[in-house]
């Protein structure tokens, strides 16, 4: 290899590097500031000029955990979160695995009808879902945002699970069938372990997504049943917003999600790649 072609090498890695530092950058400075600001008094974030160096302070993280209110809504979003990405991944693996074995006639309408449901923008749905809830009784129930967050996950879950079923070669469910394995069989013994790392990933997916949700949680629930995006809120008063306390809080609530991606992190990158090459 020549020098000159070496050099353009190195200079094409240099600017990649180099657009993808300033990229990376501009995705987390948000994220950085808001971290840096639960940890300031009020009069370091409001000073005029930046400080960059300063004494951090827990007094924000514990007047916010020192609620009742706030540490109420984290156990409730934990149980929706978890129980709602559960039934999603379960109910969406009942429809994606025939969808994505089986041959039928209107197959694929079947899967892009399920998935313009996603598409629905949820403020046209809220009001008629409210009105539904309240005449079965489960208006301000944790019951009632589990459900909506199903039914939103729901068809992405499809969508996401069909394609990583359709990745498990076929050759191997005919080994287990020659083995004596039934359908069930095969499905939980054999298909669901190698599209597991794809199972984990869209279920990481329905946990953020139900973690971050805020209009069906804040429609439905009552102040026994708020989740954390909605008791967020209660910092932000007529008088004006602790904003201190709303970055220590959402600091908080950023911490579940990010132990969640590092758990799942392996599968999260193999449930990516799944299907990448064949």
């Amino acid at each position: 290899m020549s020098v000159a072609k070496r050099r353009n090498i190195n200079w094409n890695v240099g600017v990649r590097a180099s657009v993808a530092v300033i990229c990376t950058f501009f995705f987390i400075a948000p994220v950085l500031w808001m971290v840096t600001t639960a940890f300031k008094t009020g009069n370091q974030a409001f000073s005029g000029e930046i400080q960059w160096f300063f004494t951090p302070t827990l007094e924000n993280f514990a007047e916010v955990l020192g609620g009742t209110r706030l540490t109420y809504a984290l156990i409730n979003s934990l149980q929706v979160s978890v129980i709602s990405s559960i039934v999603a991944i379960l109910l969406a693996s009942g429809i994606a695995y025939p969808l994505a074995r089986y041959e039928f006639r209107g197959r694929d309408q079947i899967a892009g009808t399920i998935l313009s449901l996603r598409i629905v923008p949820p403020i046209v749905t809220i009001i008629p879902l409210f009105l539904v809830m309240r005449t079965i009784g489960l208006n301000g129930s944790l019951l009632s945002i589990i459900i909506l967050h199903v039914f939103m996950n729901l068809p992405l879950a499809v969508w996401l699970l069909r394609g990583f079923y359709e990745d498990v070669p076929k050759e191997i469910e005919e080994a287990g069938a020659i083995d004596g394995l039934g359908n069930i069989g095969i499905f939980f013994r054999m298909v669901l372990p190698l599209a597991m790392p794809g199972v984990a990933s869209t279920a990481l997916l329905c946990f953020v997504f139900s973690w971050n949700e805020f209009l069906f949680a804040s429609v439905l629930s009552n102040a026994g049943s708020q989740t954390v995006t909605v008791a967020l809120t209660q910092y932000v008063t007529p008088v004006g917003t602790e904003w201190t306390l709303i970055m220590a809080a959402g600091t908080v609530v950023a911490v579940p999600v990010w132990l969640a991606a590092l758990a799942a992190q392996k599968y999260l990158v193999r449930g990516l790649s799944l299907g990448a090459v064949k």
